[in-house]
């Protein structure tokens, strides 16, 4: 919860009102161009604005069931901009639908199909403009204290620590946290704490957030109890975060309640339609840079002895083993020296990364500056070995000190390139870019995918934490 509940009533509002009004004027102003704005030639009989009075106050009651339907009411600051015209269009085309439907069942008056399909698409982009103003004030309001919600957290150990943190690091929160009732002296194993009521009163609390592990059932029943007397809204955050990914359902078994975590990896048409862009993408680009490959493997032929090309046995999904082809980078004794070097490791983790590598050749280090060495995964891609976006497939000693967590990173094909690739590449940790890889098999999309790509463009120019 972020706006108070006033302000968060108070905005509902104004979205509700300010919709049915632009939809509204989106009509009517349809009806005036059609007819009276002199832009478009009157090919059938003039029809009169009263002739379209209450047909227009239908359409705004559909309009409006449509947005309800997808939650377009609901002030949810996380949602963005594509998101929101999504739902936006999606809620049109079931009213233009819809109002169609009914037209054809109205036979007494036959009306302006151009005067709809103006009206559907002013009504878009009036709406949609309407929605990001009004979301701009409201983040706005926010950022200078006003209209936030009031957060009071229950819990004395790491993970209520932890919730105060989150909560103080946002700009959209961090003056909503009244304050921390600690439970050393008011146990929550038996009932709620003594104070809780007399809080909620007097500090008109919004949002009740229980951060402890240690609480028995009759403690939480009766803080919800309070909580709904105060109509303050009730949030539990649970210990096991790292299982709070991907898609989670309340199921049952028989009475049992159950919590359902659903696979979040590609299944079906998505599979198809990412190795199709995959099988696209490198043919064109193995036709595309076939001169380059030439020239490229000249110039590491004449810089040292070796071959042009470096197999590397990675890991890739599921933990198969594949060899992913690079061009040669390093002189040929390079794994050898890998002993050598490895308490100078500057990465964090299983993964070993040296801005100053010895056994990097000069070629080499061109190559790795602008991840030219990377391009022959094209091959790799072709085959099906690898997908041009997903995880960096990693080496089998770094797969054996992964943790537990870490290990989702192999649940799908790796990539050329990725999140982590477009969000500093080796300058960050190790943990954060496991995290990046496991944020986009969470959220895969093809358009994801598109987004990833054109970033990687100008990281690779830039050359930035790359060695």
């Amino acid at each position: 919860m972020i706006l108070s509940r006033k302000t968060d009533r108070a905005a509902r509002n104004f979205l509700f009102i300010g919709d049915a009004l632009l939809i509204a004027a989106s009509f009517a102003l349809a009806w005036w161009i059609r007819f009276e704005s002199g832009l478009i030639s009157l090919t059938k009989e003039y029809q009169p604005f009263a002739l379209y009075e209450i047909p227009i106050a239908v359409l705004v009651a559909i309009w409006l069931s449509a947005y309800g339907w997808q939650r377009l009411f609901h002030i949810e600051f996380s949602r963005r901009w594509g998101q929101e015209l999504g739902k936006l269009t999606k809620a049109g085309a079931v009213s233009l639908i819809l109002s169609m439907a009914l037209t054809f069942l109205y036979r007494t008056e036959t009306f302006s199909r151009l005067t709809l399909g103006i009206g559907v698409a002013v009504a878009l982009i009036t709406t949609s403009i309407y929605h990001r103003v009004l979301m701009s004030v409201l983040t706005n309001m926010l950022r200078k204290g006003k209209g936030m919600a009031k957060k009071l957290v229950i819990g004395d150990g790491e993970l209520a620590e932890n919730t105060c943190a989150q909560i103080l690091a946002d700009p959209l929160t961090n003056r909503g946290l009244v304050g921390r009732l600690c439970t050393e002296k008011s146990s929550l194993r038996t009932g709620a704490p003594s104070e809780l009521r007399a809080i909620l009163i007097g500090k008109r609390i919004d949002e009740v957030i229980l951060a402890e592990t240690d609480v028995s059932e009759a403690a939480i029943r009766r803080i919800i109890y309070e909580c709904r007397k105060e109509r303050a809204l009730f949030v539990m955050v649970p210990a096991f975060q790292g299982l709070l990914r991907g898609i989670i359902e309340i199921d049952s078994i028989g009475e049992l309640g159950t919590i359902a975590f659903r696979d979040v990896a590609m299944t079906g048409w998505q599979r198809y339609a990412k190795r199709a862009v995959d099988l696209a993408g490198s043919g064109f680009g193995l036709i595309v840079l076939s001169p380059l490959f030439l020239g490229l493997a000249a110039a590491i032929k004449i810089d040292s002895k070796g071959p042009v090309f470096f197999k590397q046995e990675r890991i890739g999904k599921n933990g198969r083993k594949f060899g992913m082809i690079k061009f040669r980078s390093m002189f040929i004794d390079a794994e050898k020296r890998l002993a050598e070097l490895i308490d100078k490791n500057e990465a964090e983790g299983a993964l070993f990364k040296m801005k100053d590598d010895p056994r990097i050749t000069s070629v080499g280090k061109f190559l790795r500056r602008f991840s030219i060495d990377e391009l022959p995964q094209i091959i790799n891609v072709f085959i099906g070995q690898m997908s041009l976006v997903g995880p960096r497939p990693p080496l089998e000693r770094e797969l054996a000190e992964y943790e537990s967590w870490q290990l989702k990173r192999v649940d799908t094909v790796p990539g050329m390139t990725g999140l982590w690739q477009v969000s500093g590449r080796s300058d960050l940790a190790f943990s954060e870019m496991v995290r990046l890889d496991i944020s986009y098999i969470e959220h895969w999309s093809l358009w994801l995918d598109v987004k990833i790509i054109f970033k990687t463009i100008p990281a690779v120019l830039t050359g930035r934490g790359a060695y």
